[in-house]
């Protein structure tokens, strides 16, 4: 593609979607960038245009549907992209097909594995998105198969994860100086859990939380840095108090992601208590930092994590296990080491960012093409 190609993406501001658009920005495309809603942790876009709608609530449905979807509608026909890159939001793929501009949709996970329990009219409006895009990219074989239990024909959708750059999450990162501001000793056992505290549970970080009583009972040099935010944080904490292991947990609340490396670093174990995921970003950055991960038994997770040959997987929602999981990597160095050696191993194989923006750009040049 030439350096005039234009592309708008139409998506959440987060860190996951600001990553194409900086990795294609710098291949010289021009990119302009539509949003509704801010989520995760995205650095300050100096030099994409970015065009801020109102975000859409339970209170504000369906008028502010209709008028954002009228706005992207109008912006759309003004700045005439190539094509668009819809990420997430199949609700608006009625204003993208009223512009009359082809489109491409990449899902992320939670909003296409949800579908069987959503109305028929969410259900209904995300497989007609999927059918007039001209692809439809996902991060997981679990994803493509939920799209085409759906109808969409397998031909239409290509499977690679958001990868993880070598360049910044490798074993070589210095996590010691993030021990030291937690204060935690050399001679401590990190585990680390980087999922959100959402009121919608899936997440299910309290299963972590529940789960270290009984690991610090048999390992008292355990510490667990837990990493995030959202409505359920006061209450995991309240959660960790009540239990009596506060003083093992360091909340840490956000961190920018040009500081989790040295975050993850500074852990041994990685953890995901999630029950409804597909490839998880998270899990792929403590993969190519070396961590021995410990996740729940899904299909997302068990594309990476092979039990007992790079990591271990435990039950969804089951603390007693991920105890006994936990208690078992803390116990034995060398099969930590032999986990975490795996893991990089399996990152560079499948899922670097070079490799996945090379094949995000093949999708593009096949809808310029057509």
């Amino acid at each position: 593609m030439t350096t005039m190609t234009e592309i708008c993406y139409l998506s959440p501001l987060s860190i996951h979607s600001y990553r194409w658009v900086q990795a294609f920005s710098n291949k010289g495309y021009r990119i302009t960038w539509i949003t509704d809603l801010h989520s995760w942790v995205a650095p300050n876009m100096r030099s994409t245009p970015i065009y801020t709608l109102p975000n859409l609530n339970k209170t504000n449905i369906p008028w502010r549907f209709i008028l954002n979807t009228t706005k992207i509608t109008s912006i759309l026909k003004r700045i005439s992209p190539d094509f668009v890159h819809l990420h997430v939001q199949h609700h608006y793929m009625p204003a993208i097909a009223l512009s009359g501009i082809p489109f491409v949709l990449s899902t992320w996970g939670a909003e296409v594995l949800a579908l069987p329990y959503v109305s028929v009219f969410h259900r209904g409006l995300a497989k007609m998105a999927a059918l007039t895009a001209c692809v439809v990219t996902v991060d997981a074989e679990c994803l493509k198969e939920a799209w085409m239990r759906l109808g969409i024909p397998e031909s239409k959708i290509e499977v690679f994860p958001f990868g993880v750059d070598p360049n910044i999450f490798n074993p070589d990162v210095d996590g010691q100086s993030v021990r030291q501001d937690l204060e935690i000793d050399e001679k401590d056992m990190v585990v680390i859990s980087t999922r959100p505290f959402y009121n919608h549970g899936h997440y299910d970080v309290e299963c972590l939380i529940r789960a270290i009583p009984s690991v610090v009972k048999s390992c008292e040099n355990v510490k667990f840095i837990v990493k995030g935010s959202g409505p359920l944080e006061a209450y995991l904490k309240n959660l960790a108090e009540k239990l009596g292991v506060a003083q093992h947990v360091r909340f840490i609340g956000l961190v920018p992601y040009s500081e989790m490396a040295q975050f993850l670093s500074a852990a041994d174990i990685y953890v995901s208590t999630s029950f409804f995921d597909s490839t998880s970003v998270s899990l792929l950055e403590a993969m190519a930092c070396g961590l021995a991960p410990i996740v729940t038994d899904i299909p997302g997770n068990r594309e990476w994590v092979e039990d007992g040959i790079n990591g271990f997987l435990f039950p969804p929602r089951n603390h007693a296990i991920l105890a006994e999981k936990v208690i078992q990597l803390a116990e034995n160095s060398r099969l930590r080491t032999a986990f975490g050696r795996r893991c990089v191993d399996t990152v560079k194989k499948r899922a670097t960012w070079e490799y996945c923006v090379s094949r995000m750009e093949a999708v593009y040049e096949e809808v310029i093409k057509r």
